[in-house]
């Protein structure tokens, strides 16, 4: 009996010692995944802030692959001057307002309509253009009348302010039109957004059952062929994937963005990604190279 008992007890001493040594192998096991974890958005982190450093620069990210749930962000909530990529925004809401057969509505030009940068809306002076027309010459080229008219359908800043504060958007503040909304001022929120904000709006837009599949389409189209954003978040990407994006430079404080949708390959959702940037100085250069370097570096941690 006694030997029995000695046996019971040293069989479960060692399942003691089995179960202590379980547990301390699952501690350490998650004990390193959360380091891991730990140790990856510190990287992150850390090359977001390297960039910074290394070109002067302030870089607000936010990006967000709706296939997979991934999430970078790095100043996502720090406001930046939203310059010309609002465009999309404004397009994108009025593709969404307005049936496909009423984009052939055709809007007078007049000379006093004409503002700075308008290379497609200064030479129908006098004559009429659609509102598809113009919706090509915002997106493509980046025609600061032709965005100024878009609004105009919006029925003003006023109603594109309320346009986006209806798609849960409290945070971007339009306020004046082109040009002068490109005169950022960091003790202003005017014609500012956040990049979380940015991208959440856009990807609202994108995924909208309320418009038409041909005005989405037109919409997707002008981003994947606009003229202006080749050496921003479009150089940072594999030739195998599909991008579309609208880029924006500001006319003070070195401000310069991008606002793009990515199909990677073999992938039916896009990754939305806002990249905006400014620097202290009022009079400073934007750079481009800054964008593509961060655009990289999210991209990495998105796919």
């Amino acid at each position: 009996m006694i030997i029995v008992k000695r046996k019971y007890s040293v069989l479960l001493s060692n399942v003691n010692r089995g179960i202590e040594n379980l547990k301390k192998f699952y501690l350490s096991v998650l004990f390193g995944l959360f380091l891991l974890t730990v140790t990856g958005k510190v990287a992150d982190a850390k090359s977001f802030d390297q960039i910074e450093q290394d070109n002067d620069t302030i870089v607000g990210v936010y990006g967000v692959n709706t296939a997979n749930g991934k999430v970078v962000q790095h100043r996502s909530g720090e406001r930046f001057a939203f310059a010309s990529t609002y465009k999309a925004i404004s397009s994108g809401i009025l593709l969404q307002n307005r049936p496909t057969s009423e984009l052939n509505k055709k809007i007078a030009i007049s000379k006093d309509d004409i503002v700075a940068y308008s290379p497609v809306t200064e030479k129908y002076i006098g004559k009429q253009m659609t509102l598809k027309a113009l919706i090509k010459a915002s997106m493509l080229q980046s025609d600061n009348t032709a965005n100024n008219k878009v609004i105009e359908e919006i029925d003003g800043i006023k109603e594109f302010q309320q346009a986006l504060i209806h798609r849960g958007d409290h945070i971007s503040n339009p306020q004046r039109l082109e040009p002068d909304l490109n005169l950022y001022d960091p003790q202003s929120t005017d014609d500012t957004t956040t990049p979380k904000r940015a991208a959440t709006t856009f990807n609202h837009l994108l995924q909208s059952e309320n418009m038409s599949k041909a005005n989405l389409e037109l919409l997707k189209h002008t981003m994947i062929h606009n003229e202006t954003g080749g050496t921003l978040i479009k150089a940072a990407v594999s030739k195998d994937d599909v991008v579309g994006d609208k880029s924006g430079q500001g006319l003070t404080y070195g401000s310069r963005n991008d606002l793009a949708f990515i199909y990677p390959k073999k992938q039916n959702k896009p990754i939305i990604l806002a990249i905006y940037t400014k620097k202290s100085d009022k009079d400073a250069k934007p750079d481009d190279k800054v964008i593509q370097t961060a655009a990289e570096t999210a991209i990495k941690s998105l796919k």
